[in-house]
This record gives structure tokens, C-alpha cells and sequence, in this order.
């Protein structure tokens, strides 16, 4: 509503009606981009690069985090350095990236890696030093190998710690990958929102970021969510008992 009111005391040029932006996203979905690719192209080269970048940093966070947690020497050797990657502002370390690693896939994953993989670890390590000790040694007691222990004891006192690491690890790789396209990286839903803001073309900006907002809160309430939901549905088996 508020956007629609700000149009029209606007230029179209600056800020087009939401109604233009919607007709604009439609022709998007049907109709070939510049180059011959079409908006499904984009999208799907987006989310390969955030599935493949976000993946990478949650099992190396997952891991270092597990080992700090676990071994008092780990913990001590890299405390200093987590603070040190937790603390550069993420715009920075995408400039560095590129810098480093050139407009190439490297570079973006590094960028995820070196923003997102620092969170992941503190949750992981603070999680695993929080574990019910008497648990384990419970599980010990009795004879329960590896597997059991990591399915049964681990893993369930794990998990909030991992669910609250992988939302916020999901959401930043999101925007660090669509940064890292629009900085230069060749295609990608980041590399039309710089394209079209070249050609000073708000309509089509506009629709591309409503077109990423959209997909964010697809995945964000329609697989997420749903994870979440069973993951936890224990709790309210428990809660029903109760």
C-alpha cells in the first residue's frame, strides 16, 4: 500500500507501481532475458551456488565447531581467530574475495566460508560444551556404540544449536552470493539486478529482487519450516504426554 501511495507522487523511473513491477516479474517468468536465458536459468544458477557454498560452510562450521567442543587444545588454538572472521563486516569480505579470486565461483564460496562457517562454529561449540554430561556417561555405561550415541545422545541436544546456526547460515549465504553476482559474477539472479540497473530499467530491478524475495520465503516457510516441524516433533509428543 505504502509503495503504491510513494508512486504515484514518483517518476516510474524511480519508483514504478507495484502493479507495473508484478506485469514486469510475469513477462520475466516467460519471456527470454538478455543473452537468450531465461529467468529459470538464473535461478537455478543462484541456488546451485548457495546450496553448494552453504553446505561447505555448515559441515566444515559443524565440524571445527564439534572439535573445539570437544577438545580443550582445539578450542584454545582457534579462539583467537574465530572473533577475528565473526568481526569483518561481510561486504568486506566479499571485496576481498574478488579480489583474491577474481569474478569466479571461488570467490563467492570463500566469501560464505569465511562469513558464515565462524558462526556455525561458536553454535556447534557452545552446544556440544552444554551437553548433559550425565547422559553420555549414561550411554557409555550401558554399552552404546558410536552410532547410537551420535543418533540418540548427540544429535537431539545438538539440534537447537544447529537449527538456530542453520538459519542464519542459510540467510547469509543468500545474500552473500547475491552480492557476489552483483559485484560480477556471470549470471545469477544477482547479475540481472546489476544488469538492468546499468540500463537504469527500475521496473525490471524491482521485479528481480521481488522475484528473489519471493523465492527466499518459498524455501524459508515451505522447506525450512517444514524441517524444523519435524525435527521437533518430538517436543510436542512429549508436551501431548505430559
Amino acid at each position: 500500500m505504502c509503495w503504491w501511495i510513494a508512486s504515484l507522487f514518483t517518476s516510474p523511473e524511480v519508483l514504478p507501481s507495484p502493479f507495473r513491477v508484478l506485469r514486469v516479474m510475469g513477462q520475466i517468468l516467460v519471456e527470454e532475458g538478455p543473452e537468450g536465458n531465461s529467468a529459470f536459468f538464473h535461478i537455478g544458477i543462484t541456488l546451485l551456488r548457495i546450496m553448494i557454498a552453504f553446505v561447505a560452510a555448515m559441515l566444515a562450521g559443524i565440524a571445527i565447531g564439534l572439535a573445539m567442543g570437544l577438545r580443550r587444545t582445539v578450542e584454545h588454538a582457534l579462539m583467537s581467530l574465530i572473533p577475528l572472521f565473526l568481526t569483518i563486516p561481510t561486504i568486506l569480505m566479499v571485496f576481498l574475495a574478488v579480489l583474491w579470486f577474481g569474478f569466479s565461483e571461488t570467490g563467492s564460496l570463500v566469501a560464505v566460508m569465511a562469513v558464515v562457517a565462524p558462526f556455525v562454529t561458536v553454535n556447534m561449540a557452545e552446544g556440544t560444551k552444554a551437553m548433559d554430561k550425565s547422559l553420555m556417561d549414561m550411554a557409555k555405561s550401558f554399552r552404546a556404540n558410536r552410532r547410537m550415541l551420535l543418533l540418540k545422545v548427540y544429535v537431539p541436544q545438538l539440534m537447537p544449536y544447529l537449527m538456530s546456526a542453520f538459519r542464519y547460515a542459510f540467510g547469509m549465504t543468500w545474500k552473500i552470493v547475491a552480492l557476489a553476482e552483483t559485484f560480477g559474477i556471470k549470471f545469477g539472479i544477482g547479475y540481472m539486478f546489476f544488469f538492468w540497473f546499468e540500463n537504469f530499467d527500475m521496473e525490471q530491478v524491482l521485479a528481480w529482487i521481488l522475484l528473489f524475495v519471493i523465492l527466499m520465503l518459498v524455501i524459508e516457510y515451505g522447506v525450512i519450516a517444514r524441517f524444523e516441524r519435524r525435527a521437533f516433533a518430538w517436543r510436542r509428543s512429549f508436551s501431548a504426554a505430559l
